[in-house]
């Protein structure tokens, strides 16, 4: 028993912090607080009345949720200053921006339409009290109002009654009183609005990371919540519609930002789960369309069907999860070895912990009070705590981003030294062999490719004045810095090989022993050797067969180097005429991809432009495939003889 006491007890002085202060009672002033209300669901406007005994209900709380139409009534004793007072007038300032006041069963006046269900967000009026209900003392108020609220709950404002010239000066005291006392609350989302904007900067600077953007938006949207809050403490003459247009847009974009962090955060598409949670948060935007200022013939049914109770609290269940998903961040993070990753974590566990409470109350969940008074100041626990959440995780992702930057700027001094191999790998100046005319053409899918070409001119010729050459193009499988690496590798091995190896075949064995077994993925070679008389002897390696004077010459298919030990590659002669055309290129032309129909460039095209220059095949097979991105690379040799001066004459 003593245990449940303790227990009573404390949940009592919760309650007894959360709650605001109560307006004081000033001279000359009764004001009427709303757990004095009764309150009765429906529209009976025998409520009105002074004897209405079907309108005996519960005490008005905030989270009542009812249909479109309720009445709030009151029986007041006046007090004596207040009977003799020539006119008085009735402040009420509540949540509902359409309502009509009775007192003691005649209408005195309202706000808004109930016809159009159109209001002020600021729903704040006063009404002149007939001086002949006031002298009999006892007064019967009775509000009409419809179910909709402006989305804005703000506590501590009351109807007033007082000495009409002086409820104006009541209602702005009320106003000032509410600042002041609000404005820790606004400024810690003030300042989560600049912390979104700081996260939205990082985001600027490396939009891979979306998870920045995410969070950024979430944190900024927060604040843009609390501007619309004031227009229903402050006359901004701005319409309810707007600040439930508002409220539910924000909370379903909200929700949709929050699920989308995280999993950018985890690098994870959305699972169905979570997509499904993204949908029901919509509710709220539907909500919001149907609650828009249409036309009043075909809105009502909707909008009766818009404020059941099941689909906002749906909708608002839909919310609570996607505060829940930041859970799915917390293992993640006090997994991993980075200390900022701790950080993180316990901020995640946080905010979802804080963000589920209060969207639990509005689903009438157990959840724990969010506001505390202390020496007039409203400490607002969502503020603070969100507040909290949003420094940490800048702290957090600030050392995070640094360290991708650090380790974006190592790999970017790789791909620049990768750069500086490919070069030297792939020249730009072809070497000058006597008696032949080439020409090539360089066209990678990324800043490191994995096609090579080599021309090599063959030491010990016949005729050291034409020299014969080795001319070797090739396609490493994959891309970027791996592949670039193997490359360098093959070409490093084809000038000790070239030294040593006398025919095409050799050399590509050769080759082959030397990337078996120290390559994850494969290589594509083909070798020709020409001689100062004309004569070419070639050998392939899985590579696309060569044109000769625009016909493709059939060589035996053979495996591409690396794949198996101990390969020969046969080879084949040809005659290369003076000024007749060889050309090879790689596979990136032959399945360049167009972007529209996905159509490869293919076989036929390539044969019938294989007679032109390099680099018009290579901008022909670059052009076919444009609107797409590159998928290979693509590179191009043409090789022709110059004459001698016996052939010419000849």
């Amino acid at each position: 028993m003593r245990i449940r006491t303790l227990i009573g007890l404390a949940l009592a002085a919760l309650s007894l912090a959360a709650a605001p202060p109560a307006p004081a009672q000033e001279p000359g002033v009764l004001r009427l607080p709303w757990d004095q209300w009764q309150m009765h669901l429906g529209d009976d406007p025998q409520c009105a009345q002074i004897i209405a005994p079907t309108c005996i209900g519960k005490p008005m709380v905030f989270e009542d949720w009812g249909p479109l139409n309720h009445w709030q009534r009151i029986e007041v004793a006046l007090p004596a200053d207040l009977q003799s007072t020539p006119q008085l007038g009735l402040l009420v300032q509540g949540d509902y921006p359409v309502y009509e006041v009775y007192v003691n069963g005649q209408m005195i006046g309202g706000s808004g339409s109930l016809a159009t269900r159109q209001g002020p967000q600021c729903a704040r009026a006063i009404f002149n009290i007939p001086p002949g209900l006031a002298r009999q003392g006892r007064l019967v108020i009775a509000i009409h109002s419809l179910g909709i609220q402006t989305a804005n709950h703000i506590d501590g404002f009351v109807p007033t009654i007082a000495p009409l010239d002086r409820l104006q000066t009541v209602g702005d005291l009320d106003t000032l009183n509410y600042l002041r006392s609000s404005w820790l609350h606004y400024l810690c989302f003030a300042a989560m609005f600049g912390t979104g904007v700081v996260f939205l900067l990082l985001f600027s600077v490396n939009t891979r990371l979306h998870e920045y953007f995410w969070l950024g938006a979430r944190l900024c949207i927060l604040f843009i919540f609390r501007v619309f809050e004031l227009a229903a403490v402050v006359d901004m003459s701005a319409p309810a519609w707007l600040a439930i247009a508002n409220y539910s847009f924000w909370n379903s974009v909200g929700a949709l930002f929050s699920v989308e962090f995280v999993f950018s955060f985890l690098g994870r598409p959305v699972t169905k789960f979570f997509r499904l949670i993204q949908i029901c948060c919509g509710l709220q935007i539907f909500i919001l369309v149907v609650l828009l200022p249409w036309p009043a013939s075909w809105f009502l049914p909707v909008a009766h069907y818009s404020e059941n109770i099941y689909l906002h609290h749906l909708a608002i269940g839909a919310v609570l999860l996607s505060a829940l998903s930041f859970l799915l961040l917390v293992p993640v993070c006090f997994k991993s070895k980075l200390p900022e990753m701790r950080w993180i974590g316990a901020a995640a566990l946080f905010f979802a912990v804080e963000e589920s409470n209060r969207m639990a109350r509005f689903i009438h969940l157990p959840s724990l009070p969010q506001d505390f008074f202390w020496h007039g100041v409203d400490i607002d626990l969502r503020g603070i705590s969100n507040l909290l959440f949003a420094i940490v995780m800048l702290i957090a992702m600030t050392f995070r981003l640094r360290r991708i930057q650090n380790r974006n700027r190592e790999v970017e001094q790789e791909m620049a030294a990768a750069r500086s191999v490919q070069q030297i790998l792939v020249p730009d100046q072809l070497p000058s062999i006597p008696g032949l005319r080439i020409e090539s053409a360089y066209l990678p899918a990324q800043e490191v490719g994995g096609d090579f070409f080599q021309i090599l001119p063959i030491p010990e010729s016949a005729d050291p004045a034409k020299p014969s050459a080795f001319i070797v193009l090739g396609d490493v499988s994959g891309k970027g810095l791996k592949a670039a690496m193997t490359v360098s590798m093959i070409v490093g091995s084809l000038r000790a090989f070239a030294e040593t190896h006398r025919s095409p075949g050799e050399l590509l064995a050769g080759l082959n022993r030397r990337l078996h077994g120290r390559v994850d993925g494969f290589a594509t070679c083909l070798v020709l050797m020409i001689e100062p008389s004309g004569k070419v002897t070639l050998a392939n390696a899985g590579h696309p067969n060569p044109y000769f004077n625009g016909v493709e010459i059939h060589t035996e298919a053979n495996l591409p180097l690396g794949l198996a030990p101990e390969i020969r590659y046969s080879e084949i002669t040809l005659q290369l005429p003076p000024d007749q055309l060889c050309t090879l290129v790689t596979d990136g032309v032959v399945e360049a991809a167009s972007f529209t129909t996905r159509e490869l460039f293919g076989f036929d095209r390539t044969l019938a432009i294989s007679t032109q220059s390099a680099s018009s095949i290579a901008e022909a097979a670059r052009a076919f495939g444009l609107g797409a991105p590159q998928a290979d690379d693509i590179t191009v040799l043409t090789i022709a003889r110059t004459p001698n001066l016996a052939e010419a004459i000849a």
